[in-house]
């Protein structure tokens, strides 16, 4: 296939002038989506290494050691900061000091139980802590988007079957790592509001939510593969 007919100029007799003249543009215009492109990708890796940052600060000088273990665990798996540092984020003054509003989202001043999605229908947990629940479980979504091939990657163990016959097949499960994080953070908070709970529960909770979560950013995924 020729450079016209890939571009859609095959008149037969070649590339005309006007053609060309569209050809130009069409390559200048691809030139500058490139460029932006990895101006962006530039932004994500200088955001990912100031995040890193903030979480090797934070396993150094905090006094938690069993979420400190579990965060350098989490480390080793290659997950990405941003959301490392959205699960941890929940009741931890700590981090919420050193970010600011970075990966914080707001609820705003006129925040209602209407504008609760997750834990709307829950009639035993006082408003305040769901709405701080809500935010979080928002901006764990959130964040999910920010590097979301890396996420869903890093989040499985991937086992290879085979069966009688010998045919192959992949089973894939959640990371116990970033389970026991999301429910460790979870149990610490709803304790900090004197909130009953057992650790069973939160953990079977952290596993749905993060459940839901990377099936909605695969399915986001897909979905731009599909719109591209």
């Amino acid at each position: 296939m020729s450079l016209e007919q890939f571009f859609g100029f095959d008149s037969g007799e070649g590339m005309n002038e006007a053609s060309f003249e569209l050809f130009k543009e069409k390559m200048k215009a691809a030139a500058a989506q490139m460029a932006a492109s990895k101006k962006e990708e530039g932004k994500q890796k200088k955001k990912e290494e100031e995040l890193l940052k903030i979480l090797l600060k934070f396993i150094q000088n905090s006094q938690k050691k069993e979420l400190v273990l579990l965060i350098s665990r989490a480390l080793e798996q290659n997950l990405p900061a941003n959301f490392i540092l959205a699960i941890i984020l929940l009741g931890n003054e700590e981090i919420e000091e050193a970010i600011g509003n970075y990966l914080k989202l707001q609820a705003g001043p006129d925040a209602q139980e209407k504008a609760l999605i997750f834990f709307k229908e829950d009639e035993t947990m006082p408003l305040k802590i769901k709405i701080e629940l809500d935010i979080w479980m928002k901006n764990l979504l959130f964040q999910a988007e920010e590097n979301p091939h890396r996420l869903v990657k890093n989040s499985y163990d991937i086992e290879i079957l085979e069966d009688e016959d010998g045919r192959i097949s992949e089973e894939k499960s959640m990371k116990i790592i970033l389970i026991q994080l999301t429910a460790h953070v979870l149990k610490e908070f709803l304790d900090s509001k004197n909130f009953p709970n057992d650790y069973d529960s939160i953990m079977d909770f952290a596993e749905f939510s993060l459940k839901g979560i990377l099936q909605k950013t695969e399915e986001n995924l897909k979905n731009r593969k599909l719109l591209k």
